[in-house]
């Protein structure tokens, strides 16, 4: 135990709040205002404080190092294929941030288009998206400044470096959707959205100032439209979370924007595959099922056909190219890829290298609802990451027609590693799935330094897959991690998604609890030894876990956490989350939020574990004033020993920003958990 911190001070303001029933003093609500000298001045000192702690602990410098040699190994993403075109994204060994290249293969080398290292200026730079047109000559690039997201946007000539387009009329354009000619694009305003205006836009490239509405309403703030592999249809996917294809647009036709399966219960999402409409859907199926929906009578639904019947795995994703389709599904949460024919038969697997994960780019979170998590290829072939717990993202591509897979760039890293897929049962019965992960030959028969992750919300996905440098560096040291599949997220299909959010949100860290009770139970670890930590909703999770149940937890460093999710009212992009959350408003969901929600379940007199709030001062969906608050209270409330530290990192927004900040903010909390869970005598290893 080390002495207590003196912080710094902080003074009580109490004001009285109301949500509905809901009424209470906020001693710290003067520390939401970012512009106060007052609050710039506390979270100057606060931050400070942080950074000279981190800097003292002992393992600081060797999980610095330990990452910095492994590196960068999340930065893994699909090479986008238009017009006998190759484009590659990714951050170059000798750079900080992006690159894309064009390349006459996916694995490259090639012309240089797009360097955010040389745009730099004063603050970091990071791609929202780099989209190329289908006749491969022209892309959609957006990039945005210090974290923030309200990405500058421009639309190149591939061949000359012309802009086309520089900037459209919307602080938040996004969702981006090419016209199957390429002489234009649909975009979502998510500013428009969220004030309630017309939220789809059409740019016009022969008159690309024009910039104007498309004729359709969506009653939900997100709509993405998805141009289908027919190159002919595009189809709007509306909210998020649980997509519905409400409308289809055909380009060949004058007919607009027509409703599609607006109505049908379910949610959807798929593709065109001859004159069908291929959809996994969960109507009947809690975990999905696959079906052929004619295009010509969707809402028709005696004239459906079913390919694939209900089971117990998870249907996660299907993409047509050529003849056929590839189907993406989860068998105990870890991927499989299968062959679908013409007709509808399936063909065959696609063997995987190992038990691992299938997505987009090298990180372990799978949002199939928001992001594909694979790509068209040439020639029939599809392209995907492939990743396991022991072996860091590397490319493949796979043959529909052969069924082969073939590995076209190597993993950056490899981690000999033991592997336990593990149960816990919840408060309810229900039963819990997470995976216990450490490196090979550590004795898991005694009490091990173990940190449980997990995500539990908006009904995405964490996988059985590379858990980046970071943790790779904590096994390597001798640590333990407990990837957890927590309700509220999509790996076991809708009802797992709709047991964690709204009413049933405390579900999700009941969960936890279980996790963290199972592994003492089991002797993997001991509650001196546990630690627990995620980001956004992941960081929500950690708060809310440290401030339930302080005896089972010696530390947590919840990552740009939402903790006052009551006071979240104020900030529009952060009130989206009322979609899992619940809206304040509601006399109902008030009342529920105030049961769990982090900042108004602090106690006074309670020995609170050790907290690393870590933030990103550019954040617009989880700001900065979160962990202020959350910061301040804890520390006036805890009778503990344990440090209590708020760290607010300039220039991020919603997770770091290039390499050199991710490193630094890995090695942050690996030596804080290091510290706290007594792993630092392995540490140099």
């Amino acid at each position: 135990m080390t002495a207590p911190l003196s912080y710094p001070q902080t003074e009580q303001r109490p004001e009285t709040v109301a949500f509905g029933a809901v009424r209470y003093n906020d001693p710290y609500r003067w520390l939401e205002e970012d512009r106060d000298p007052a609050v710039a001045e506390w979270q100057r000192a606060q931050d400070a404080l942080t950074q000279d702690y981190l800097a003292a602990l002992p393992a600081a410098q060797d999980f610095a190092r330990r990452i910095a040699e492994i590196g960068e190994t999340d930065d893994v993403t699909i090479p986008m294929f238009a017009g006998g075109r190759w484009f590659r994204r990714y951050v170059p060994e000798d750079r900080d941030l992006a690159v894309v290249d064009i390349c006459d293969n996916p694995a490259g080398p090639g012309r240089r288009l797009i360097d955010l290292n040389a745009m730099r200026t004063d603050e970091p730079l990071s791609i929202g998206n780099f989209i190329p047109s289908p006749d491969g000559r022209k892309a959609i690039f957006t990039w945005t400044a210090g974290g923030r997201e309200e990405p500058d946007l421009r639309v190149i000539d591939i061949d000359t470096g012309e802009a086309l387009v520089d900037g459209v009329p919307h602080r938040k354009p996004q969702n981006f959707a090419w016209l199957p000619d390429s002489s234009g694009f649909i975009y979502l305003a998510l500013d428009a959205a969220l004030a309630g205006e017309p939220s789809l836009y059409r740019v016009d490239l022969g008159d690309p100032s024009a910039v104007r509405a498309e004729d359709v309403r969506v009653d939900h703030p997100v709509a993405r439209p998805i141009l289908c592999a027919d190159r002919r249809h595009i189809v709007l996917a509306v909210d998020h979370l649980a997509p519905r294809l409400d409308y289809i647009l055909d380009t060949q036709s004058n007919a607009g924007w027509q409703p599609f399966l607006k109505g049908v219960p379910g949610i959807f999402r798929g593709d065109i595959l001859g004159d069908n409409f291929l959809a996994i859907t969960d109507d009947g199926a809690p975990r999905g099922r696959l079906v052929a929906i004619p295009l010509a009578t969707p809402t028709q639904r005696e004239t459906w056909k079913e390919i694939i019947p209900p089971s117990d795995n998870v249907l996660a994703f299907v993409m047509v190219t050529g003849d056929r389709a590839v189907l993406l599904d989860w068998v105990d949460t870890y991927s499989r890829l299968r062959v679908i024919g013409w007709t509808g038969e399936i063909e065959g697997e696609i063997t995987l290298p190992a038990h691992g994960m299938v997505n987009s780019f090298g990180t372990n979170m799978v949002l199939p609802t928001m992001i594909d998590p694979m790509a068209r290829g040439a020639d029939g072939e599809v392209l995907f990451i492939f990743s396991a717990f022991g072996q860091s993202a590397a490319l493949y591509g796979a043959n529909l027609d052969t069924h082969r897979a073939r590995q076209l760039t190597a993993p950056r890293a490899t981690l000999d590693v033991q592997t336990l897929d593990l149960e816990a049962s919840s408060a309810d019965g229900a039963r819990v799935l997470y995976h216990v992960v450490a490196r090979a030959g550590l004795d898991l028969t005694k009490p091990q330094p173990t940190v449980i992750t997990g995500y539990g919300g908006f009904n995405v996905s964490v996988a059985p897959g590379w858990m980046g440098a970071q943790w790779a560096a904590w096994m390597a040291a001798g640590g333990v991690v407990a990837l957890a599949h927590l309700r509220g997220g999509g790996e076991h299909g809708t009802p797992w998604f709709e047991q964690g959010r709204m009413k049933l949100k405390q579900n999700s860290f009941n969960d936890v609890h279980a996790i963290a009770e199972d592994l003492i139970a089991r002797g993997i670890s001991a509650s001196d030894r546990i630690g627990v930590t995620g980001g956004s909703n992941g960081g929500v999770m950690a708060s809310a876990v440290a401030v339930q149940r302080p005896d089972l937890y010696r530390a947590s460093v919840p990552v740009v956490p939402i903790t006052d999710v009551l006071g979240r009212v104020r900030d529009p992009v952060t009130m989206v989350s009322s979609l899992d959350y619940g809206d304040p408003a509601d006399p109902v969901m008030a009342e529920v939020i105030n049961s769990w929600s982090p900042y108004q379940n602090i106690r006074d007199s309670i020995a609170y574990p050790a907290l690393l709030i870590d933030c990103g001062a550019n954040d617009p969906r989880c700001p900065p004033w979160h962990g202020r608050k959350f910061a301040a209270r804890v520390q006036q409330a805890t009778t503990g020993d344990w440090p209590v530290l708020l760290r607010v990192r300039a220039d991020a927004g919603h997770g770091s920003v290039g390499r050199a900040q991710k490193e630094r903010m890995s090695a942050d909390i690996l030596a804080f958990f290091a510290h706290q869970l007594g792993l630092e005598n392995d540490t140099g290893r």
